[in-house]
């Protein structure tokens, strides 16, 4: 089993600012500033870089569900984030997308996906995970929730679940290095 927990932000990140979001990204890859070697599109801005009331609170929202996890508070060294915008108009190997984000050995890593838009809410469109690694058989499949998080180790190896519509599919990952003691 994979250690995780869902964190429900749907009281705060309500539905105009996960469109506004979706907006932002979107019209990002419209104008073509997508990263050419990542998987279809992933938007080449930090979403929590953006001065946007909507993504500081996203940022915030991941934090506290990072601290939450982990059940304590902890002195961060560093956050990346990072949206995507999937359809099965590109249809990439998904063999291809096991990835981790555990790269610090100095220090610990969580990692967060947060669904702003699944068409299609069946539980293997979430997050795929490989608790033993992609070239082992186990599987874990954790479902989409619009509106949550959902934190995990950032060394588990993962990949995008199963894309089953033309409509996009929109997601904001971020991970938390973070230096493992009590504040």
């Amino acid at each position: 089993m994979i250690d995780h927990k869902y964190f429900d932000w749907n009281n705060i990140i309500v539905d105009s600012d996960k469109q506004s979001m979706i907006n932002d990204v979107k019209t990002a890859i419209d104008a073509g500033n997508f990263i050419e070697s990542q998987p279809k599109y992933q938007a080449n801005f930090t979403v929590f870089d953006r001065p946007e009331l909507y993504w500081q609170q996203l940022k915030y929202s991941f934090i506290m569900s990072a601290y939450g996890f982990l059940n304590k508070t902890v002195p961060i060294v560093g956050i990346r984030s990072w949206s995507f915008m999937t359809s099965l108009n590109h249809v990439e190997d998904r063999d291809t997308l096991w990835h981790h984000h555990h790269h610090d050995k100095e220090h610990s890593t969580l990692s967060g996906v947060f669904y702003l838009q699944v068409p299609i809410l069946d539980d293997d469109c979430g997050t795929e995970f490989a608790p033993n690694g992609p070239e082992q058989k186990e599987r874990v499949m954790l479902p989409p929730k619009l509106g949550q998080w959902v934190i995990y180790n950032g060394q588990e190896w993962h990949r995008p679940g199963v894309v089953k519509s033309m409509d996009y599919r929109f997601i904001v990952a971020a991970d938390m290095i973070y230096m493992d003691k009590v504040i």
